[in-house]
């Protein structure tokens, strides 16, 4: 396959009017999807939008998503996906590292746009959805691509396009942009549908959003190359989840740890059975939960490993295909056919099996070590490096590795905080609180947590005089961080241990014994803020 938009016309003439695509009441064949991909690549070139040309989107899961980054792919130009969840602040920063030319947003960030409108001076048009008037430089979507033909004009598009830049959490500050070409994506895809045995008689659903690459590659991907329809659902619902799984009659669903967990802590019914039996791919199912959730929802999930900047280079656990799998021991399997991992000390040596270390993994293909994984970060080629470090990329990941080959999770060798699924960066956090007139220092460190993997929590001195509340800190994290960023614990101290060189010891207050000791919980403030807002009302009645 030389490129997307060959994948994506070959799968509409060979299965035309089958569904591809189910979105609440919409239904979408190839065909259409196709056509649709075509009109809009043709209005993006009109509106001078070429091959290298970057486009931002911040869009929910919905159609339009894929009409744009399959309009995209056609004519060799690259998306920028944008966390819906992302303030101004965030949002601003990829627009102008990546030097988007076009933004699609929908009625509901229409704020965000207001807000970094003229700090984004190389931003040209922006596309509106879900409204119903647009200003200058502003065209409603469906006016954009609307009245375009649906053959596309000539355009020579390759392997090596680049297809995308996706920004991933980094360790140093602010995000990291990925950059992936297009073989990244067919990679991924063939490998996906290959390991699980997918076919055209499938149903894919995601609740996991389009923004991300797992939904772009497994989902979107594995679709067109197995004649799946996919089913995509605005996020996770966990009181309608198994009621979409039949309304969509889906075989294979796509999760995150929390998804697993939130879901096996319902009350049990009688109806949790499938009368068939249903696939879940993903990561992060907690180990203790594993065979029971597959035993009382007759459902057999599927774990694997993989990271932005991995690729198709990500270590898979045992699919369909392979077999074998070692439920409730935390393993994601071996490498997938083509790839190859090992455990390393921090000399890059090899470490023996069942010792931790950190993964490296690399394709096979020694001409090309680097096959299937992103080019590179996006203006960073001292980082890029760093990652490839003696010809391995460097996942930054402590794991372990028995005698049979297979690979386990361990702990995370950078400064991050997993939350629900989310990837975020502690440095991030941090320079952000540091912003605060009234704070000296921070550290922000995963707290264990049942349903959501990690929370945030952070330690805060205070600078001198300064008298600052938890209510301020929040307020001060909404205005500057998505939703899921922002601290669920805060702990004021007088000072935080620091090294000889003057570096905060993470590990030492990662080491409490009950980090939410003494701390303030955001949660349970709201709910008794909710609980008082409640009898208020009551007595006043």
């Amino acid at each position: 396959m030389r490129s997307i938009r060959e994948l994506l016309e070959r799968a509409a003439e060979e299965l035309g009017d089958k569904i591809y695509l189910f979105y609440r009441d919409e239904e979408i064949s190839f065909r259409e999807m196709n056509d649709r991909a075509g009109q809009v690549g043709n209005a993006l070139l009109s509106e001078g939008i070429r091959k290298g040309d970057r486009v931002a989107i911040m869009l929910y899961n919905r159609p339009e998503y894929l009409y744009l980054w399959y309009g995209l792919n056609k004519i060799g130009a690259s998306m920028v996906p944008v966390n819906t969840e992302f303030t101004g602040y965030e949002t601003e920063y990829l627009i102008n590292h990546s030097e988007s030319k076009m933004l699609a947003i929908d009625a509901g960030h229409y704020h965000i746009l207001q807000e970094i409108r003229d700090k984004c001076p190389n931003l040209g048009k922006v596309l509106l959805l879900d409204m119903d008037r647009a200003s200058e430089n502003e065209e409603l979507f469906g006016e954009f691509w609307g009245k375009q033909p649906v053959e596309l004009k000539k355009v020579d598009t390759s392997i090596n396009d680049e297809a995308a830049i996706l920004y991933t959490s980094g360790t140093t500050g602010r995000p990291k942009g990925c950059i992936v070409d297009q073989f990244y994506y067919l990679n991924i895809g063939r490998i996906y549908v290959d390991q699980h045995l997918i076919t055209a008689d499938d149903r894919i659903l995601t609740p996991l959003p389009l923004f991300h690459m797992n939904a772009q590659s497994l989902t979107a991907m594995g679709g067109l190359f197995s004649g799946a329809g996919i089913a995509l659902v605005d996020r996770f619902h966990p009181s309608t989840w198994w009621d979409d799984i039949e309304k969509y009659r889906a075989t294979f669903f796509h999760y995150l740890g929390v998804i697993p967990a939130i879901l096996y802590s319902m009350p049990e019914t009688n109806h949790d059975a499938r009368p068939r039996k249903v696939y879940g791919i993903g990561a992060g199912v907690p180990k203790d939960i594993h065979a029971a959730f597959e035993k009382r929802f007759n459902v057999e999930l599927l774990e694997l490993y993989g990271s932005t900047e991995g690729g198709g280079g990500g270590v898979y656990m045992t699919g369909r295909k392979l077999g074998d799998r070692k439920v409730g021991t935390a393993s994601f399997g071996r490498p997938v056919p083509g790839i190859e991992g090992k455990i390393v000390d921090d000399d890059d040596k090899e470490v023996p099996h069942g010792e931790n270390g950190e993964l490296v993994t690399r394709a096979k293909d020694q001409a090309n070590p680097r096959k299937g994984y992103m080019l590179g970060y996006l203006k960073d080629p001292e980082a890029t490096e760093k990652v490839w470090k003696n010809g391995w990329f460097h996942t930054g990941d402590f794991c372990r590795q028995d005698d049979e080959g297979y690979f386990y999770f361990v702990d995370r060798k950078k400064d991050m905080i997993r939350r629900s699924g989310e990837n975020i960066s502690a440095s991030e956090v941090e320079s952000a609180i540091l912003l605060h007139p009234g704070i000296a220092e921070v550290a922000a460190v995963p707290v264990p947590d049942s349903k959501r993997i990690e929370e945030v929590k952070v330690y805060l001195v205070e600078k001198p005089g300064a008298k600052v509340t938890p209510e301020e800190i929040i307020r001060w994290c909404e205005e500057r961080l998505a939703y899921f960023k922002i601290p669920r614990y805060i702990q004021f101290s007088d000072s935080l241990p620091k090294t000889p060189t003057g570096k905060i010891k993470k590990k030492e207050l990662k080491e409490n014994t009950d980090q939410t000791e003494g701390a303030w919980d955001r949660t349970k403030h709201m709910k008794l803020k909710r609980e008082l807002e409640k009898e208020k009302k009551r007595q006043s009645a």
